[in-house]
């Protein structure tokens, strides 16, 4: 009786060690949060994170678990909205870690008072305009940089939003492209940019980005005009930690079944 209840606490303490292992990998880092949110959500949301093409961050939100609440809706985005969801299990590019960075971070943005990470540096690299453009495809590498890298990834070559490098259909490309980016796309998470239309960038910022994102589609030298650094990648996500202890459960639980019938 004495070795089962020896064998009975062993299993016990493993299991609490476990799910105490599964519960830190999934608690967030504000510090490395307000650096993800400079790469991925100020472009939107705002340096500040008072609101820019996206809403105030720095509020209170409406759920007695803000942490989940945020969680959730950076995970799966906002149906209806310009708010994709960034999970890498939806298609986006964020861990499960970094997301949780992320909660932690915007959580702690409520009082105004932590500090927003500062966005990266953009150097241009030679670019060939396309033949025919308006527009200065330099200063519009920048404002693509600051603007349109987050969703388009380096190169226009595409991470939540569309590949860029191709042809456009128009006879026109760089007024498709520019009406593209002052109007957005209806029932798309495309948002308009011009100023006009409720945007933060001119009519000067959208001519030379239109310049810069037609000419993506020719074949530009080495090197890259814009660079995003790479979301890290967290400690193991919680459903592949459920998944884990989930197995391991089921192996303690035959071993105690052998166990029994033999003493």
């Amino acid at each position: 009786m004495l070795k089962k209840v020896q064998l009975l606490a062993v299993v016990i303490l493993s299991l609490a060690s476990i799910g105490v292992g599964l519960a830190l990998a999934q608690e967030g880092d504000p510090e490395r949060g307000a650096q993800l949110y400079a790469e991925n959500c100020a472009v939107c949301h705002g340096a500040d994170a008072k609101g820019r093409i996206g809403v105030n961050l720095s509020q209170d939100f409406p759920s007695i678990n803000v942490d989940a609440f945020l969680k959730e809706t950076i995970s799966n985005g906002v149906s209806g909205s310009r708010m994709p969801a960034w999970s890498q299990a939806n298609g986006g590019p964020l861990s499960e870690q970094d997301i949780a960075d992320l909660a932690a971070y915007v959580a702690g943005l409520a009082g105004g008072d932590q500090p927003v990470a500062p966005a990266p540096t953009f150097v241009p690299q030679p670019i060939t305009p396309a033949p025919g453009i308006t527009g200065d495809v330099y200063a519009g590498a920048i404002v693509f940089a600051q603007n349109c890298v987050v969703c388009h990834g380096e190169q226009g070559r595409g991470r939540i939003g569309a590949n860029l490098t191709k042809n456009w259909p128009s006879i026109n490309p760089s007024a498709y492209v520019r009406a593209t980016v002052e109007n957005g796309i209806d029932g798309s998470l495309m948002p308009a940019w011009l100023d006009a239309n409720g945007g933060p960038l001119t009519a000067a910022d959208i001519e030379n980005v239109s310049a810069f994102i037609v000419s993506l589609g020719q074949a530009q030298p080495a090197g890259t005009p814009v660079s995003t650094p790479a979301a890290a990648t967290g400690p193991i996500g919680f459903g592949a930690g459920m998944a884990i202890l989930a197995i391991i459960v089921v192996l303690i639980g035959a071993a105690l079944v052998i166990y029994y019938r033999r003493a």
